[in-house]
């Protein structure tokens, strides 16, 4: 079972991945259509739910302010994200989100006593990185504004938080020997709802000072988003309970960045250079390696 979930929480994530491809080529905002995919994650949750708990009383559960403050990191590192992307290049801002799996694997194997790092995990988590490298290395140098070299270390640093984050309420409220599917729905309507309002208030306020208009596209763009993003979150959610830190973040990252390279080559007519190939190569057998241990 635990395979299943990850296996379709990699499908959901890089359908997300191809649904901003889209944005891109349909020039929909993107601020807007987060937002917006908030507000429907949310609202899907709380359509799903149906358990005895009465929405004014969440605050009282003893997740919610974890949930809270993940929310508020959600889209905090969506905001770093982009910002890193413009200012110190796409590849560099895509490799410290990608390494960043360092930091839940050494907090899980810091953390809880049943998870361990040996020789061949450490191995696996090496050619993960050095995967994760070479598959996002271009040929040309970009251009790097050395003023902003400090927003790629924040992305590594929060993208690390927010995995550990999730993997230790998973752990500390929702054991996978005790599921209860309600409860994890109630949990994630909780965490997009403040990730909601936290958009509004700075994405929304970015938004007002540019000026931008909301666009008819732009909102049905964040609903398919926000519908993707649900099962997304929760697949991957309900996965991690499965899975050691050690095996779960490196298989689940490099599965999503070899599949979407392989749906570029095919689909988008992108072209790899040699040292891609060699990363999307190695990322496999980084897969296999961690799968067989």
């Amino acid at each position: 079972m635990g395979i299943f979930f990850l296996l379709i929480s990699v499908l959901f994530f890089v359908s997300i991945f191809l649904i901003f491809r889209i944005f891109d080529n349909y020039k929909i905002n993107n601020q807007h259509a987060i937002i917006i995919n908030y507000l429907i994650a949310s609202l899907v949750s709380f359509l799903f739910y149906d358990g005895d708990v009465n929405l004014i009383e969440i605050p009282q559960i003893d997740w919610f302010n974890y949930a809270a403050a993940l929310g508020v990191l959600f889209m905090l590192s969506f905001l770093l994200f982009a910002i890193s992307t413009q200012k110190a290049g796409i590849a560099i801002t895509s490799v410290a989100s990608k390494m960043s799996v360092l930091i839940p694997v050494f907090f899980g194997a810091y953390i809880y006593e049943y998870e361990s790092l040996n020789a061949i995990k450490i191995i696996g988590l090496v050619l993960a990185i050095a995967s994760f490298y070479l598959i996002f290395k271009k040929n040309h140098k970009e251009k790097i504004d050395k003023n902003m070299i400090l927003l790629p270390a924040l992305i590594f640093i929060f993208s690390g938080i927010n995995d550990s984050l999730l993997k230790y309420i998973r752990e500390i409220f929702f054991k996978a020997s005790e599921i209860n599917l309600d409860s994890e729905i109630l949990f994630m309507g909780s965490l997009f709802s403040v990730s909601f309002i936290s958009g509004v208030l700075v994405l929304g306020t970015i938004s007002v000072i540019n000026k931008e208009k909301l666009e008819l596209k732009s909102i049905i763009g964040g609903v398919i988003l926000g519908v993707f993003n649900f099962f997304s979150a929760l697949t991957m959610f309900k996965a991690m309970g499965y899975f050691e830190s050690s095996f779960f973040f490196p298989v689940f990252n490099v599965s999503i960045v070899g599949l979407s390279t392989l749906i570029g080559i095919l689909f988008f007519k992108e072209r790899l250079s040699r040292i891609n190939k060699i990363g999307t190569v190695l990322a496999l057998i980084t897969i296999l390696l961690l799968a067989l241990n």
